[in-house]
């Protein structure tokens, strides 16, 4: 099968692309999309691309993105589903799957291991806004470029304890309500998460608010971040634009250092303006002249920066 359009995603990391060796998939036409979630905080090594999705997004929580590694091309199956003999396909049935570092099981919701939700891990069911948005660029580039729909499942089950069997089960696990049947899978278009998908029974992601993602695609614009959740000044304007920022501290390190030497400038040019204009007599407007030179180093600062 021909693969059609773009199979590299823009500004995803391919350190760590399994497409081409071993574990290489079948070729394929995505038009539906599997959510996972690591249960981990950092990049999950899959077994060399044994257990590998299509690509993972770790968040970077200090400047509030997502860094993408893709580990196949988007018209090439993944491995991150269960596939038992006989049924139906699951890796090799048009789907594109993401991993989303960080967890969806409640019970992480605040604290995990020491590490807070929100500053040091994303716990996807609570998600901040820019997390969706970022979710939500790779979504909307992938129904633009491959055609997978800005649709998702309406339930998106808990990652809690099933009340009827205390501490045995996650409620999204197994048979739950959520599980498509065979042939809902076989004619499934959309974004889905594991838990949806028949002959898998994990229960990831949770709750996630996939809806809001969707409608950040379709083009809802993302929520302003509460007051506690604000960027710093600097990330602010360290942040220029999506896989493109500034190395603040940096740029402020050569900035202070050309203010210095403006400043000596500044004050040598003074001394000689005022010498100046006492060799010329009195009628020279010291003043202006020494503005007008600060003013013309102000602006080449400027020009500078």
């Amino acid at each position: 099968m021909t693969k059609t359009g773009p199979q590299k995603i823009p500004g995803a990391s391919q350190a760590y692309f399994y497409g081409n060796g071993r574990y290489s998939g079948s070729s394929m036409e995505v038009n539906c999309g599997v959510v996972h979630t690591t249960e981990g905080m950092s990049l999950p090594s899959y077994n060399g691309g044994a257990m590998a999705p299509t690509v993972t997004g770790v968040p970077n929580m200090k400047d509030r993105t997502i860094r993408w590694y893709q580990h196949y091309d988007v018209d090439e199956s993944a491995r991150a589903l269960a596939n038992k003999l006989g049924g139906v396909e699951t890796n090799t049935a048009n789907a594109f799957q993401i991993e989303l570092v960080g967890t969806c099981d409640d019970k992480y919701a605040k604290t995990w291991a020491g590490k807070r939700a929100g500053v040091d891990y994303i716990h996807w069911p609570t998600a901040p806004e820019w997390a969706l948005a970022e979710v939500a660029w790779l979504v909307r580039w992938l129904n633009q470029h491959h055609g997978i729909p800005l649709t998702c499942v309406k339930d998106w089950l808990a990652y809690g304890k099933d009340s009827r069997r205390p501490g045995v089960t996650p409620a999204s696990y197994g048979a739950s309500p959520a599980r498509m049947s065979m042939s809902a899978w076989r004619s499934f278009k959309g974004w889905c998460g594991h838990q949806h998908v028949p002959e898998n029974d994990h229960g990831d992601p949770g709750s996630m608010n996939f809806a809001r993602v969707i409608a950040i695609a379709k083009g809802q614009q993302a929520q302003p971040p509460k007051e506690d959740d604000m960027p710093t000044p600097y990330d602010l304007w360290a942040y220029k634009g999506r896989g493109e920022k500034r190395d603040a501290y940096a740029y402020l390190r050569t900035t202070e250092a050309k203010v210095n030497t403006l400043t000596t400038q500044v004050a040598a040019l003074t001394a000689t303006v005022n010498k100046l204009a006492q060799l010329a007599g009195s009628d020279i407007d010291t003043d202006r002249v020494v503005a007008a030179v600060e003013k013309a180093i102000a602006d080449a600062l400027t020009d500078q920066a």
